[in-house]
Parts: structure tokens; sequence; C-alpha cells
């Protein structure tokens, strides 16, 4: 199997922990290897390898981000590779062994529908206190919000089929948010995500590291960012149309009142906020249902029953705390931020999610790749 997989390991300034990466990497049975220098100087050069029968070292000529020099790869093996099936992703600082990447491409097996990863265990005395939050508040956010349950969200050894490169291409970002946008749009199109325990190295408290704290973890967790803002602009839409509905329906009574201006400033706001979030936020595309989107569908299949949920627990609370009446509308956004969160989750794993791959699809992906 490793005689049909290719290494890919992205750089930037690289020292002498890559050649030693590579070394360790061919010992442990790999045979191809395609470098990507991401912009580094003249300095760093001396640290590449020489091009091989068994070595490609693609160049930027400037630093793009590790996400722009994965899809290099990725392009380059689906236009000039044709005995490739497999790929594995390693960082060329020395934090991956070479049997924990070996380890990986074995646990996919013939599964050209997922992505194996390899996890990290951030309990261990050698990881970094900033990584340890880091990956403590990111684990949170792809389990509670996303549905993905994993234990290593920014690991940088993947293993996955050269069938997966098309999607691969797709997927939006250049810099460390692609490893990200990564898992989500996997989630989203029914690839398999599956881990592999693998030793946990921090070389020299991970002072090698690129990233790039408030700039990159602002893009990592940009897909969260959007949702809130497409939230808010619909929320705030909803809740001056509730208010002045109110005002308008006065004359009825209170229950009356509430379930018409809920409805009807619900029925506005939602179908912005289900425009916003099918373009701006889950990006949502499903090449085997074009001309059967169900999403408008799942999306009021969701919406109404929470609407009914904010209007009755609006006016109960109303109801048996009238003097409660005077403050409904702070009533209304409180009893909506509670379902914020649950709501983001089921149009995450349920509204906008694609159908799994089919078997055709897949079979002729490994057509082209074999052509």
């Amino acid at each position: 199997m490793l005689k049909s997989t290719v290494v890919i390991i992205p750089s930037l300034n690289p020292d002498e922990h890559l050649k030693e990466t590579i070394a360790g990497l061919k010992e442990a049975g790999f045979r191809a290897f395609i470098i990507v220098d991401d912009g580094s100087d003249d300095e760093h050069q001396q640290y590449f390898p020489e091009k091989a029968n068994d070595t490609v070292v693609l160049h930027h000529e400037t630093n793009l981000g590790k996400g722009a020099a994965l899809k290099t790869a990725f392009k380059y093996i689906e236009e000039t590779t044709k005995n490739i099936k497999y790929m594995v992703t390693v960082d060329g600082d020395g934090q991956h062994a070479p049997e924990d990447a070996k380890k990986c491409v074995e646990a996919l097996g013939n599964n050209t529908n997922a992505v194996v990863l390899g996890a990290r265990c951030f309990k261990e005395d050698n990881v970094p206190l900033r990584s340890k939050i880091g990956n403590n508040i990111t684990l949170f956010v792809f389990h509670k919000l996303c549905g993905i349950k994993i234990s290593d969200t920014q690991t940088g050894l993947r293993a996955f089929s050269t069938a997966l490169i098309p999607s691969l291409l797709t997927i939006e970002g250049d810099r460390f948010e692609y490893e990200t946008n990564m898992l989500l749009k996997f989630k989203q199109r029914g690839v398999e995500i599956l881990e592999v325990p693998i030793q946990t190295v921090y070389i020299e408290e991970n002072h090698a590291s690129h990233f790039r704290t408030v700039q990159d973890s602002f893009l990592v967790y940009k897909f969260i960012l959007a949702y809130v803002a497409s939230s808010a602009i619909s929320f705030i839409v909803d809740v001056a149309l509730f208010h002045l509905l109110c005002k308008v329906f006065a004359f009825l009574p209170v229950t009356q009142m509430t379930f018409l201006a809920t409805g009807i400033a619900r029925l506005f706001s939602s179908l912005l906020n289900y425009n916003l979030n099918k373009r701006k936020v889950f990006d949502y595309e499903d090449p085997e249902e074009k001309k059967k989107d169900h999403t408008l569908i799942k999306y009021y299949a969701l919406a109404i029953p929470q609407m009914c949920i904010s209007a009755s627990l609006v006016t109960l609370i109303v109801y048996f705390l009238p003097k409660l009446a005077a403050i409904e509308t702070l009533i209304k956004i409180i009893v909506d931020a509670i379902i914020f969160l649950v709501n983001y989750r089921v149009q995450r794993v349920w509204v906008f999610t694609s159908a799994p791959a089919s078997n055709d699809s897949i079979k002729d992906s490994e057509d082209e790749n074999d052509e």
C-alpha cells in the first residue's frame, strides 16, 4: 500500500528536521514525496532535498499559507501522477513520527471516502499550554456545535485517497483554516472521519510553528463568526419586526398578538437567514442533488417548531407573570438566545449536510485516477 502512497510535506523556512523527516519516512517504507516550499527565504533553501526520481519539490515565490501549499500538491498529483492512489500529509518539523504516518495510511485501507487523522494526546506534560487551551476550545466547538467528535482537530498528519482530490481543491482557505474547513466539508459531504492515536511530539515548545495566534485563530473560527453575523442580522430584523407588529396588533388578546407578530416577523427573517446560511455560512453545495435541493424544506422543518417553541415560551412567561409584559421583547431575546447554539448544530449536521458520496461517484473518481 505504501508503494502507491505519496507523502506531502508543506514547508516554510525549514531546518535540518525536514531532511530527517524525509529520511525517516523512507526507512518506514514510503517511496514518493512531494515537498512544497511555501515561499521560504534564500537562507533556508539549503534544507530542501534535491529533486530525484522519488522526490518532487514545488515552489511558491511568496508565502501563500499551508492550505495553499497543500492544494498545490493535490493539483500536481491530479495533473501528473497516474499510479498514486493514496496520500498522507506530514509536517516537516519532526513532530510526526514516520511509523505514525504509516499507521494512518494502513488504517485507511481501501476506504476511498474517508480521512484518517493522526490524533495527539493533549494531556501529556510536554504539550505547551497554548496548544492545550486552543485544542480544548476547538474540540468543544466541533463536538457541541458541529457534531464532529474527534480528539485532535488541528493535526497535520492526515491520510486519504486521491479520489478525494476534486473535493479537496474546492474547499476554501489558504492558511491554517484550510485544515478546519476540510473537516467541516468532509462532515457535510458524508466523508468518514477516522482517528489513529499517535505520538505527541513538541520540539522546543513548538517554536518552529508559523501559526499566527490572532490572525489564524480568526480564520480558523471564521465559520462560527459567520454564523453569528448571519444570525445577528436576521435576529435584528426579526426583533424589529416583532416589536413593530406588537404595536400594530396591540388591540388583539395577548396570545393572538404574540403568535401573529412572531409568525410574520419570523417568516421574513427566516428567509433572510436561510439564504445567508446556505451561501455564506455553510457554503452548501451538493453535486448529487442539484435538481432536488431539499434544504429549504429541512430548514423550515426546523424553523417552524422553533418558532412555536419561542412564541409559546414567551406567551407562557407573560401569561403567568403579567408584570413582565412591559419587557416582552427582552424576554423573546433571552428565549431565542437559549436555542441559538442548538439551532446551529442541527443546521450543520442535518439541514445543510449533503448525502454521502455514492459508490458510483467514488468508482468514477477512481477510474479517472487510473486513466
